[in-house]
């Protein structure tokens, strides 16, 4: 009879070996009847969680010598007993390792043939020799190695010049932050103009960081007043910012064309990158 609680046990797979199937019959008799314990109570007695009783019991694992003896202490087994079980404990041991051992070394039935590497495409280098005239004088030539086609060294030459020029765009790309401006240590602000003049103020200006308005908002000063707004579309340009500014995420500027000066939301603002605005803008 089964103790209160206790679920009933799956059947033993098939496929196990017959020693295993032996002793994990043995031992789930021992379980059941001299035993008043369910699966988890067992697992705190043994000191153990759960899983590992369920994978004796089914015949997954042979439980270890030291936690079969503690078992067969709860379950009052005789020395006899223990040791007619141990026995049988020690033969399904052997059977599944050797079991195990079987499986891994199975091969395949099928394993698909390794394809032959490719070889090597030529590759055009360029050579130089002295060949020797009739007249005895030496003559410098240029040529390219045994079975080069003069369209491959095409081909190879027109590669390596796309390469270059890829190479040359990326690290323009890094260096100047993917806006066409010159970053510095990683902050696009401290970034230096291409230019330090711009043809439509005069001839000389300073380029100042100018960001596009992406909605409406306010401008605060350093007291947290508002004290104008921004809307969509609105051209900002950053000024010098007091030495201690009071937001986190706002930055200093005014609205291009307005005399208004103060703190707008960075989350507003869209990069535009350097321009050069006319003195009579603000």
């Amino acid at each position: 009879m089964s103790a209160p609680g206790r679920r009933p046990l799956k059947p033993l797979s098939p496929e196990l070996p017959e020693p295993v199937a032996q002793f994990t019959e043995a031992l789930r008799q021992v379980y059941l009847e001299r035993t008043q314990l369910n699966q988890r109570e067992l697992a705190a007695a043994l000191h153990l969680t759960k899983s590992p009783v369920s994978r004796y019991l089914n015949g997954q694992e042979i439980i270890p010598a030291d936690t079969f003896a503690e078992l067969c202490r709860i379950a009052g087994l005789t020395p006899r007993q223990q040791q007619q079980l141990g026995s049988q404990r020690e033969r399904a041991e052997t059977a599944l390792r050797a079991a195990s051992t079987d499986q891994s070394d199975a091969v395949p039935d099928a394993v698909p043939a390794a394809e032959p590497a490719a070889e090597p495409a030529a590759v055009p280098v360029s050579t130089e020799r002295n060949d020797v005239r009739g007249d005895g004088r030496r003559t410098l030539s240029r040529g390219l190695t045994p079975g080069t086609s003069p369209r491959r060294a095409a081909l190879a030459a027109g590669a390596a010049v796309l390469l270059a020029a890829g190479v040359v765009i990326a690290v323009q790309t890094l260096v100047t932050g993917g806006d066409g401006e010159a970053v510095t240590d990683g902050n696009p602000r401290a970034g230096v103009s291409r230019s330090a003049s711009d043809p439509s103020s005069g001839g000389s200006c300073r380029p100042t960081r100018v960001y596009r308005v992406l909605e409406d908002g306010d401008i605060l000063d350093g007291r947290r007043n508002d004290i104008g707004d921004v809307r969509a579309d609105d051209l900002f340009g950053l000024d010098d910012a007091p030495a201690s500014s009071p937001y986190r995420f706002r930055d200093y500027g005014h609205v291009v064309g307005s005399e208004v000066t103060g703190y707008v939301d960075q989350a507003k603002l869209k990069p535009l990158g350097r321009r050069c605005l006319r003195p009579d803008s603000r």
